[in-house]
């Protein structure tokens, strides 16, 4: 493990930078370039500063352009048929070429300096040091468990290293590191404030256990619970239900809404945008060409998401009594269908959006559809401000209430099988879509699991989660998802007074992904600098 010695320097240095690049006034009583580190911690406005330079990194509506995770799997394709995802749909990615690595030991970095100095040589008042304190190591954590979703375990390193130190780190193992998150995650949360009682997009308790939620679900699931403990389930459920238990977050009740209207109810940790300081693309990275001044669409929702939003009665399009009609498909399903989803014909940025193959904006054409679709989650219709692919200041949610019910049904399902608090979980996000008939009690556990995983995809679809789902359930190297798979789009034509709707392949080539692509590889440049990482096998 590296040692307790002071890094001075790169405070001082990591400090000017942040000061240069804030709008925060900061009293003048030092040069900035001659700010000593240990000014840091007596002083509370170059202490949040620093912790707030540790939030600037999160990822959020910019992390990948084009967006990579939700053009990888089922849920979206970027217009076109090349580019980055395509590339990693069709195996071409290595160690040299992992298009969203994510070794962010330099944010580990910037997280272990700060909760060195605020431990050791803060002399701001408890309260806020602790809260400071608390957020820094929430900080920490979700950044390790970014890293070890990717990579399986990783080196845990909680201190400043300097040049003096051993550098030759080795990785911990997958149970060091989820123990590891989940004690950070537990630190935190009993540091932190509740929700109302900080600033909007700063750490809260409830984050500190959300986060672990996730981890520990992650940590139950097929990729990483080779055996499948119950044990580990249960500690998922239990970890969900702490946060229900917190009564602080609320499901939104507009469902359109949820992430255009900033902190609200279901939110429980965001990166926060506020133009023109921090802006991203994502409205001009959804509309059609005509619309967005020249920015073709990032994301075209597939026909096998589309087909996956149930009816308003809550079954399957599929399913006997569903009432879906095939030559009227876009009539009577849930809400979260058209919240998210721009198909023919429907209403969007205040004009009628077609997709046929007839229309300018039709599939097929150049910097348009080529699945039949548009992206209507998250959308500001209204927001004509952007050029250049930017001009957006929604904030990104990185974990909200919905998930954290989706994450007790699944657990407890798993650690149980189906009660009736996996059912009151779903119902009550069911019924915020619209979906008018509660759950039945004769539902197997089987049945259970599937209901569950197709809530999560139609729930949370174009929140860069459904990838890493398939990643952690070990189904992406199935034939029928990610290995051998060619999605498709609906080609729709017009018929007589009517249409006529053709499924039509969307993906070039069959995708590829193959069992030892369960885990990344580490960055080639990494390996070379360090002989006791081990890259991960096959890579």
């Amino acid at each position: 493990m590296p040692s307790n010695m002071k890094s001075n320097k790169y405070i001082a240095l990591l400090l000017v930078a942040v000061l240069l690049s804030s709008c925060t006034k900061v009293l003048d009583k030092n040069s900035l370039n001659q700010v000593d580190s240990d000014a840091v911690w007596k002083d509370e406005n170059l202490t949040r500063l620093f912790l707030n330079n540790i939030y600037a990194n999160r990822p959020g509506f910019d992390n990948g352009n084009p967006p990579i995770q939700d053009n990888i799997c089922d849920e979206t394709r970027i217009s076109g048929t090349s580019g980055t995802p395509f590339t990693i749909m069709s195996g071409a990615w290595s160690a040299t070429s992992n298009y969203f690595d994510y070794w962010a030991y330099a944010d580990v970095r910037k997280a272990n300096e700060f909760i060195l100095g605020i431990t050791t040589k803060s002399t701001l008042k408890d309260a806020l040091k602790n809260q400071y304190l608390g957020e820094a190591k929430f900080l920490r954590a979700i950044t390790y468990f970014d890293m070890v979703k990717r990579y399986g375990g990783v080196p845990i390193i909680t201190l400043p290293q300097d040049m003096s130190d051993d550098l030759l780190v080795k990785r911990n193992t997958i149970d060091e590191c989820y123990q590891f998150i989940v004690k950070e995650c537990d630190e935190a949360a009993a540091l932190l404030p509740d929700k109302g009682k900080t600033q909007n997009g700063r750490a809260t308790r409830g984050a500190a256990l959300a986060l672990k939620s996730r981890a520990l679900l992650f940590y139950a699931s097929q990729l990483y619970n080779t055996q499948n403990d119950p044990a580990r389930w249960e500690a998922a459920a239990q970890a969900a239900k702490a946060v229900m238990d917190l009564k602080q977050y609320s499901l939104y009740g507009d469902v359109r809404r949820i992430m255009l209207d900033k902190s609200n109810s279901e939110v429980i940790f965001e990166v926060q945008y506020s133009k023109p300081d921090k802006e991203h693309g994502w409205d001009a990275q959804a509309k059609p060409l005509s619309i967005a001044n020249g920015i073709g669409p990032k994301r075209c929702p597939l026909q096998e998401l589309v087909d996956a939003f149930p009816m308003a009665n809550g079954l399957g399009i599929s399913q006997a009594g569903s009432g879906y009609d095939p030559n009227n498909p876009y009539v009577g399903r849930d809400k979260r269908f058209y919240a998210a989803i721009v198909y023919n014909g429907s209403e969007y940025c205040g004009r009628t959006q077609y997709t046929n193959v007839e229309d300018p904006d039709g599939i097929g054409k150049s910097f348009c559809t080529n699945t039949g679709y548009y992206q209507r989650k998250g959308v500001d219709e209204t927001n004509k401000g952007y050029s250049s692919g930017k001009g957006s200041d929604q904030n990104w949610i990185e974990i909200r209430y919905a998930e954290i019910l989706l994450n007790y049904a699944e657990a407890r399902n798993e650690a149980t099988g189906p009660d009736a608090t996996v059912n009151s979980a779903l119902d009550a996000i069911r019924t915020r879509a619209g979906i008018t008939a509660p759950l039945g009690t004769n539902i197997s556990q089987d049945s259970m699991r599937s209901l569950i995983r197709n809530e999560r995809y139609v729930e949370l679809c174009i929140e860069m989660k459904r990838y890493w789902d398939l990643r952690r359930w070990k189904i992406a190297d199935k034939p029928e998802v990610l290995n051998g798979k060619q999605y498709t789009g609906m080609k729709i034509s017009k018929l007589g007074n009517g249409w006529k709707y053709e499924r039509v392949v969307v993906d070039p080539k069959p995708n590829v992904f193959l069992p030892f692509m369960y885990y990344m590889p580490i960055p080639f440049n990494e390996i070379i600098k360090n002989s006791n990482l081990i890259q991960n096998p096959n890579w």
